[in-house]
């Protein structure tokens, strides 16, 4: 079993706010056994000026041919054209079966203001979101562990955002270079938002990166 992994991958895209943006993400999981691992990633979207960072511990238990993994996770997004930070703190648990997977979960949201003039310092504005419910959906052509796959997807998130409406639909692909090499995209549809709908609102993007583990 591989110890740790990488991802970088690239972004470009359209929607109706914002016009053409492009953006880059990298993440690093490490593994302490074949369970539990911990997960760091960050984002930054240009033309939107939008830039983020998320946080996570994973617990995975094997069932049979299947895997259950249970998740938090720790976001901080920051929308700079709009002066506003968005935190997440949420959980959920992942069904990883041989051609689908599903998502259920809860995030806790907190919205706050701040202020440039005063350094980013934060103002005394903010807004808390009710619960919200994290829930996806997956379907491969092929069992997930062959060299190359394609599938389908609906969930109301992406890596780092988490709005209840902010639905994204796609197809997704990977292509297994060798044991340690994985070419992996995503083409994805997000009819609307919900707070986010400034930054992401009626939007198409394209997602392409690369997976070294060792």
């Amino acid at each position: 079993m591989h110890k740790n992994e990488i991802i970088t991958d690239i972004t470009a895209g359209y929607n109706v706010i914002t016009g053409m943006f492009v953006g880059q993400a990298a993440f690093f999981t490490h593994h302490f056994t074949d369970r539990w691992s911990i997960s760091g990633s960050e984002q930054y979207q240009f033309m939107k000026n939008v830039g983020s960072l998320d946080f996570w511990g994973t617990y995975r238990l094997p069932l049979k041919r299947t895997n259950l993994y249970f998740d938090a996770h720790l976001v901080d997004n920051m929308f700079y054209p709009w002066q506003t930070n968005e935190f997440i703190a949420n959980a959920s648990a992942y069904f990883e079966g041989n051609y689908m997977d599903f998502r259920f979960g809860m995030s806790f949201i907190m919205y706050h203001k701040y202020d440039v003039k005063k350094e980013y310092y934060f103002t005394d504005r903010s807004y808390i979101e009710p619960p919200t419910l994290i829930v996806g959906l997956g379907v491969n052509i092929r069992p997930r562990n062959h060299p190359w796959n394609v599938g389908f997807f609906i969930r109301n998130y992406d890596q780092f955002f988490y709005e209840n409406w902010n639905i994204n639909l796609g197809v997704r692909a990977h292509a297994r270079i060798n044991d340690q090499l994985k070419i992996i995209s995503e083409l994805t549809a997000r009819p609307a938002g919900s707070m986010s709908q400034l930054a992401t609102r009626y939007e198409v993007s394209y997602n392409l990166g690369v997976k070294y583990v060792w």
